[in-house]
């Protein structure tokens, strides 16, 4: 056993168990920290907002062609309306549709 330094040199078990008492604290300490970044982490993580639909997806979900004129124009030509799906989401959904009905 390791020699403990106390106030008190004839109470050498008394500071012993108080370093153990703080070591136990500490480790306390670290175990709960640890486990609410977890729970804290997972917490947010689940609150992800909804993807908002673009008015072409909001159009296929309801079984209709979408009613914009920037899409029925784009649409016509084989494309995708820029303005209103940046990232070419209708075109997506129309691979989709295309898939199932080669499917059935």
């Amino acid at each position: 056993m390791r020699a403990v330094i106390c106030a008190n040199p004839g109470h050498i078990r008394d500071c012993a168990s108080k370093e153990l008492k703080k070591m136990k604290q500490l480790k306390l300490m670290v175990i709960l920290g640890c486990l609410s970044s977890l729970l804290g982490g997972s917490a947010l993580a689940a609150d992800k907002p909804a993807k908002k639909l673009t008015c072409c997806e909001q159009a296929a979900a309801d079984s209709k062609e979408c009613k914009h004129k920037c899409c029925i124009a784009a649409h016509k030509d084989g494309n995708s309306c820029e303005k209103c799906n940046p990232n070419k989401e209708d075109l997506k959904l129309k691979k989709k549709k295309a898939d199932q009905k080669a499917k059935n």
